[in-house]
C-alpha cells in the first residue's frame, strides 16, 4: 500500500517547500503557484493541495543548473 497521502494541508506543503503559510495564502488570492481545491464543511472551507499538482509544480518551475 502507497503510504504516500492524496492531498497535503496548507501547513504540510510549506514545511515541504519551506515557504510560509502566508505566502501560500497570498498565492491562492493571486490564483498563481501551486493548484489546489477547497472543500466545503459546513460554512467553512478546507484547502487543500493535490499531490500530483505538487509534483507536477516542481516539475514545471525547476531550473537547470548551468
Amino acid at each position: 500500500m502507497n503510504n504516500e497521502k492524496e492531498f497535503l494541508t496548507p501547513k504540510e506543503l510549506s514545511e515541504m517547500l519551506n515557504l510560509s503559510i502566508s505566502k501560500l495564502a497570498f498565492d491562492r488570492m493571486r490564483n498563481v503557484g501551486v493548484p489546489f481545491v477547497k472543500f466545503a464543511e459546513g460554512h467553512r472551507h478546507s484547502v487543500r493541495y493535490p499531490m500530483f499538482k505538487i509534483r507536477e509544480f516542481i516539475s514545471k518551475n525547476m531550473k537547470a543548473e548551468t
